[in-house]
């Protein structure tokens, strides 16, 4: 059995490895949002009337109830704990 300071310290690298895994995947949302705002130049066109430019439409923020949150940070978890079991322990 595991004593309270083993599973302090089993929460405490969950939860490390949990924020470590968040913040990957806002660099990568912010990566793929970066990349996305920046469309390629269109080819150049005989002359041609310009086309007005529409203002950018604003994104509602996403209503999130907390059973989706909490599948949300089951599926983060099964990803960590896979990605621990693929990776080889080198702890030399």
């Amino acid at each position: 059995m595991m004593d309270d300071d083993d599973r302090k310290d089993s929460r405490r690298a969950s939860a490390q490895s949990f924020f470590q895994s968040l913040d990957e995947l806002f660099d990568y949302i912010e990566t793929a949002n970066t990349e996305a705002a920046q469309p390629p130049s269109p080819p150049p066109q005989a002359k041609s009337a310009p086309q007005p430019s529409s203002p950018p439409k604003k994104a509602k923020p996403a209503k999130i109830n907390l059973s989706d949150f909490e599948d949300a940070i089951a599926d983060l978890e099964q990803f960590v704990q896979q990605k621990r079991q693929k990776r080889p322990e080198s702890n030399q």
